[in-house]
């Protein structure tokens, strides 16, 4: 993976994996929806700019997604990212339990035409699906 850091918080690092033409996302610990918003909107800006079409979204460090955080990705980001032609979003699966319930409903509401949300236990799984044409 050619790997370039674009940014870097405690609560998430953006990169793009350019050898493979995905945006990719660490999620750190429980968010509040400004840490979401400020994650999400720097990528979207990458989707637009870069004219990338996947991402992967890692949630192995992530806390509890509150239910404002769901909203969001359900209502706002996602919608807005199939907009702008993203296709392919792969997930990482939380370590936690909970976490991962819910991510797995955020990823079930997603109701976008074009949009497909699939969720995975490994990184490797993931980049495979995400590049299957």
């Amino acid at each position: 993976m050619n790997r370039v850091n674009l940014m870097q918080t405690p609560y998430v690092t953006i990169f793009i994996d350019a050898f493979n033409g995905i945006v990719v996302a660490k999620w750190t610990g429980f968010l509040t929806l400004e840490e979401v918003r400020a994650g999400c909107g720097f990528m979207t800006h990458l989707f637009k700019d870069l004219e990338i079409k996947m991402h992967m979204s890692e949630h192995r460090d992530l806390g509890i997604l509150s239910l404002e955080v769901q909203n969001y990705l359900v209502r706002g980001w996602f919608p807005e990212i199939e907009n702008i032609g993203v296709r392919k979003v792969g997930a990482v699966v939380a370590n936690d339990v909970f976490a991962e319930a819910t991510v797995r409903r955020v990823n079930s509401e997603a109701s976008n035409r074009n949009l497909t949300i699939r969720m995975f236990t490994t990184t490797e799984d993931c980049v495979q699906w995400l590049l299957t044409p």
